[in-house]
């Protein structure tokens, strides 16, 4: 029986026998996927929809990280989150995590109530760690390349990309652990898109069953991906939903304890009579 539990004191969650679905709510003008993009007026009713629609917990983001993309600074980060967060935590009853590197920010957020910090910085932050060890909420930590790269950039990885991850999540729970962290409010993500070639990306999909978090959860984010049009013919962004589900129906059935998804009800139903055996 696969149960791995990933609390928050802010918002209980616990990985059941199928995935968690955490639904993108991007607050920024250049996500990859347009479908994921809303402004600050439509926020809330997006966030309702999704919470409507299945989602067990909500992903808010204000800085697009694409590969390749031009990085908002952290005021315009700021400033794009106080016009919606507080909106959407006040308006949905799942938790709120939201998708940020930078320790302001996350601070700012976990202040007004957010549950989860997703951290896509690929580093050990001490100043981050500090604060959701205080704040006891959920912390998402996730494998970037050599270095948190989050780069386009081709990284050649000489033991194997599966390798490279599985040392990140060795030693990122080791310096979480050492700075008091609780491995219950521990989630990796191997990083699916992020200085990774579609080869390696599909080779880390493979890989997953034998990926070891030691106990703390696992999210994959594979949803609408470069590599999942690469797959399909080369399908832009707007056609890669079918690609995606099986992708996803794939690191369900490998272990994934939370998915992280544009697209909220149909993986719903996708995983409506899913049990992992």
């Amino acid at each position: 029986m696969h149960v791995k539990t990933f609390l928050t004191a802010r918002g209980a969650l616990s990985s059941r026998e199928k995935p968690l679905l955490m639904g993108i709510l991007n607050l920024t003008p250049d996500s990859f996927y347009i479908g994921s993009r809303v402004s600050a007026d439509g926020a809330v009713s997006r966030a309702l929809k999704m919470e409507a629609d299945g989602a067990d917990l909500l992903d808010v983001g204000a800085c697009s990280t694409r590969p390749g993309g031009d990085i908002a600074d952290e005021e315009t980060e700021l400033c794009r989150l106080k016009e919606a967060l507080p909106a959407i935590l006040s308006a949905v009853k799942v938790p709120v995590s939201v998708d940020t590197f930078r320790p302001a920010v996350a601070a700012f957020a976990l202040e007004m109530g957010a549950a989860v910090i997703n951290d896509v910085s690929g580093v050990f932050q001490p100043e981050m760690a500090s604060l959701v060890r205080a704040s006891g909420a959920g912390y998402i930590v996730m494998h970037a390349g050599p270095s948190g790269s989050k780069t386009a950039d081709v990284v050649d990885y000489p033991n194997g990309v599966a390798a490279d991850v599985q040392a990140f999540f060795d030693r990122m729970l080791d310096r979480l652990l050492s700075a008091g962290l609780d491995l219950r409010r521990i989630c990796l993500d191997p990083g699916f898109g992020f200085a990774k070639t579609d080869a390696q990306n599909l080779a880390l999909l493979r890989a997953l069953p034998d990926l070891d978090t030691h106990g703390a959860a696992l999210l994959v984010a594979l949803s609408r991906k470069r590599f999942i049009g690469a797959m399909s013919d080369g399908l832009a962004a707007d056609g890669r939903l079918p690609g995606t589900l099986s992708a996803d129906l794939f690191a369900a059935a490998s272990g994934a304890d939370i998915l992280r998804v544009h697209d909220v009800k149909e993986h719903s139903a996708l995983f409506s009579g899913f049990t992992r055996g």
